[in-house]
């Protein structure tokens, strides 16, 4: 199934969101840098033919480039960006990209979840089209 680059990018967004609820929470802030007791979530856009990355708490669209230096506005660690690059990669290719840019991807052992909620993200990314079936 060759799904087209806008359904690439709700799939990951989707899977951004299923993230956010989970675990740790990743992607996910209570508040931004200008408002307290809100629920913001991260997310991924097209604008211009180009692959942004929205931020959970800065709220900054911030261009994903692979080795592009200037991730101004991006309020978390390397781990979670060498995801985000998997992601718009994915999003530009629609092929299987993850742990392609680092850390594991979705089936590194270090994001510190406990086991059932890892394999929860595991098998709600294979579900939507993101991970393959068995671990790569």
């Amino acid at each position: 199934m060759n799904l087209s680059k806008e359904e690439r990018l709700e799939t990951i967004n989707k899977l951004i969101r299923f993230i956010s609820e989970h675990g740790r929470r990743f992607f996910y802030s209570k508040s931004t840098a200008n408002l307290e007791n809100v629920n913001s979530v991260a997310f991924m856009k097209l604008k211009n033919g180009r692959i942004y990355f929205v931020d959970s708490y800065t709220r900054r669209e911030i261009a994903v480039i692979n080795n592009y230096r200037d991730w101004k506005g991006f309020s978390s660690g390397g781990t979670l960006r060498a995801l985000i690059l998997d992601f718009a990669e994915f999003i530009r290719t629609g092929k299987y990209t993850n742990g392609n840019n680092g850390y594991g991807g979705l089936y590194c052992t270090h994001w510190g979840h406990s086991d059932e909620v890892q394999q929860e993200i595991i098998n709600y990314a294979k579900e939507i089209g993101y991970l393959r079936g068995a671990k790569q």
